[in-house]
């Protein structure tokens, strides 16, 4: 592990850059979770951070929102998919020790694993003997078979996360839209949201498919198009 103070030597499956921000979350009833990340990224409040929430609960963009705010501030900060880079190893964690700011997605699927879990922990007490920060996440509570490791969790400072309504869910597409200065008919939306699984992640999946097509074919979002691009998808003829 490389000593404090010298520059990190990180592995690359390790950048990731951040796809989200605070401004674009609707927190619905995830309030003072999103107020609690707030001041996490600006080094206020608990250090440690649980988020916990299903695979549509807004935590993976909360976390990429908070190292995203961090990056400008000169800190070394980075987001880590656990999920996506599992399959590299548990020695990619040891890249982790002159991190300043580590949020770690997903560390339930690290759950039952000998050496993640060591890892885990030691990465832990490294954070926390160094007053430096750290957001963890999961999809539920991890059944870690380390109780040293488990009893740390639950130290944490532990928020919920609730998915959005249905209702919540269109104004976030419609958010989604403005940003990136599409136009988005409540038509199109009332459409979209009764044929598609409403989840964010196929929503907002889907809203980047027509964008593109539509960039493509010179066309706006209207309900006959959005109908030709979903039977398209679907080989519909």
């Amino acid at each position: 592990m490389s000593a404090r103070g010298a520059e990190p030597q990180l592995t690359l499956p390790l950048f990731k850059p951040a796809q989200h921000d605070f401004a674009s979350f609707l927190p619905g009833a995830n309030s003072e979770a999103l107020l609690a990340v707030q001041a996490w990224s600006r080094g206020e409040g608990a250090r440690i951070i649980h988020l916990r929430g299903g695979a549509a609960s807004g935590k993976s963009h909360l976390l990429q929102a908070a190292i995203g705010a961090v990056a400008p501030a000169g800190a070394r900060a980075m987001v880590v998919p656990l999920r996506e880079l599992f399959p590299d190893g548990e020695q990619l964690l040891d890249d982790l020790d002159s991190v300043e700011m580590v949020a770690l997605d997903d560390i339930d699927v690290c759950a039952g694993h000998a050496g993640w879990e060591r890892r885990l922990f030691n990465l832990y007490n490294a954070i926390h003997a160094s007053e430096r920060r750290l957001l963890w996440s999961a999809r539920a509570e991890p059944a870690f078979a380390l109780p040293d490791l488990a009893s740390r969790l639950k130290a944490s400072l532990i928020y919920q996360l609730h998915e959005l309504s249905d209702a919540e869910k269109a104004t976030a597409l419609r958010n989604r839209a403005r940003e990136r200065g599409l136009e988005l008919p409540d038509a199109v939306v009332d459409f979209i949201m009764l044929r598609e699984r409403r989840d964010m992640t196929t929503l907002v999946a889907l809203l980047d498919e027509l964008d593109a097509v539509a960039l493509a074919q010179g066309r706006a979002l209207t309900v006959p198009f959005v109908r030709e691009v979903l039977a398209a998808r679907k080989g519909v003829p």
